[in-house]
């Protein structure tokens, strides 16, 4: 039988497997036989073998061994990006269907940022967890870039934070949380102490930590400082973009900071820190969570009605 197309195509049909794609992508890469088998997690032998098979297989030789490893032949390189797609579109056959499970199944990917864990997450979880303990509830924190990046590829069903001013095709936004900037102090803070209103004066002589560069809080900062002319306000200049710290620098009642009361609501809710009635009104957009409509399971829509039903009393508090 002359080796023609058809007949190479009926034997990688019938016989390749996609081990011996990715044993070709792999060795034409490490140029070594030990270094590939090391990356596949199988012996050296087995990598050999699965060589010999596809090289049988096609009745081509696609590597050259000498003394430092191995070189790809042309024929080798010429089936490389052949191989590439075949295992590309394998992993992308694999992640959709295991996406499918996990929309139809018991599972629930979420990021959150870290206003949105402040305010929803924290109530949320351990009254999802209790309700639903067959449900795999996977949360992870996207600040920056990184919740930028939340909404490209397959990573999270969930993404909860304020609402994006431009969001990719095929995601909807649910606002749940209303939120404002709030001066917050430690309980032992001398204006925490003091009943009613606290003046802009006595906001003045105050020490505060500063914010990082860029965010809403340091913004609405800065222009607190221009309005009313606070030139030598004192300045902690510790900036973190982790919530427990705001705790940790504020728990020792010397230090006032500008927040959104969402990234402190855990602690107030419990008493260690305290909001100062200052009566600035510095509204922000509210907090909710972002989803894809066509690709949401059971799992992750019990984990909505979870969110709305922690999110309905603080609404309720907050309405004018």
């Amino acid at each position: 039988m002359s080796l023609t197309a058809a007949v190479l195509l009926n034997r990688l049909t019938t016989r390749a497997k996609i081990r011996h794609m990715r044993a070709l992508m792999t060795l034409c890469e490490l140029r070594g036989m030990g270094r590939a088998a090391q990356a596949l997690g199988i012996t050296q032998p087995a990598m050999s073998q699965l060589v010999a098979e596809l090289e049988k297989l096609l009745d081509t030789r696609l590597f050259l061994r000498h003394s430092k490893g191995v070189d790809p032949t042309p024929a080798a390189l010429d089936l490389l990006p052949i191989a590439s797609r075949i295992v590309a579109a394998t992993e992308e056959g694999a992640e959709r269907i295991a996406s499918h499970h996990r929309r139809e199944g018991g599972m629930v990917r979420v990021g959150s940022s870290a206003a949105a864990t402040g305010a929803l997450l924290d109530a949320a979880l351990p009254a999802f967890g209790a309700a639903h303990p067959n449900i795999f509830t996977q949360v992870q924190t996207v600040i920056g870039q990184a919740l930028d990046n939340a909404f490209s590829g397959d990573e999270f069903d969930v993404v909860c934070c304020r609402e994006r001013e431009v969001l990719p095709d095929g995601w909807a936004f649910e606002a749940l949380v209303p939120d404002e900037l709030i001066v917050a102090a430690g309980t032992s803070h001398p204006l925490a102490q003091q009943a009613g209103k606290v003046s802009i004066e006595a906001l003045s002589h105050a020490t505060w930590v500063q914010h990082t560069a860029v965010s809403l809080a340091r913004d609405q900062f800065d222009m607190l400082r221009e309005r009313h002319g606070w030139d030598e306000l004192k300045l902690v200049h510790v900036t973190s973009r982790i919530p427990v710290l705001s705790w940790s620098m504020l728990k020792t009642g010397e230090l006032l900071s500008l927040v959104p009361r969402s990234v402190v609501m855990p602690w107030l809710s419990i008493g260690l820190l305290k909001e100062l009635d200052a009566g600035l009104g510095l509204h922000l957009p509210p907090i909710g969570y972002h989803w894809r409509p066509d690709r949401t399971g059971r799992a992750v829509r019990r984990f909505f009605e979870a969110l709305a039903q922690c999110a309905a009393p603080q609404a309720e508090e907050t309405a004018p």
